[in-house]
């Protein structure tokens, strides 16, 4: 029996604070299927990616104002988010190459600087990437979005 030998692509995850890198990680996909990146899973896959990164935020929000919770009532300025007048968003894509697969993006002024400027995503990244290549590498897929065929 002769194996095939699988084809690797090469993609990358990049989450940014506007224009600020917060992590960059390139990562292989064997047998990519270029169909995936339309397909429902696809989409689920990354909103639990958005979700696990914003329930990480949320509960070092927590932690930070439990610790901080006599400053905070003494000088409630500390929260204050608007420490810049712009917008400062987070951005979670995947890509090849210069193609964007995927691009999500949420609103980082919900979240205290302290918390905002140190987002660590490391103890969840083996699973993200994971459950990316996962995904983008198999055939049975679902393209069926609420009723709304995606290919």
């Amino acid at each position: 029996m002769i194996k095939e030998k699988s084809e690797i692509t090469k993609l990358e995850m990049l989450l940014t604070l506007n224009d600020n890198i917060v992590v960059q990680r390139f990562f292989n996909v064997k047998d990519y299927n270029e169909k995936a990146k339309r397909s429902a899973d696809f989409y689920y896959v990354m909103y639990d990616v958005y979700q696990k990164i914003e329930k990480s935020m949320k509960d070092k929000t927590l932690t930070y104002m439990m610790d901080n919770i006599f400053q905070i009532m003494e000088d409630p300025m500390i929260l204050e988010t608007s420490n810049t007048e712009d917008a400062e968003n987070f951005n979670l894509y995947i890509k090849m190459g210069d193609d964007i697969l995927h691009h999500r993006t949420w609103d980082g002024k919900v979240f205290p600087p302290k918390v905002r400027y140190t987002v660590d995503i490391r103890p969840h990244l083996k699973d993200i990437l994971r459950s990316i290549t996962e995904v983008l590498s198999t055939d049975k897929l679902s393209y069926d979005y609420m009723g709304y065929k995606l290919i």
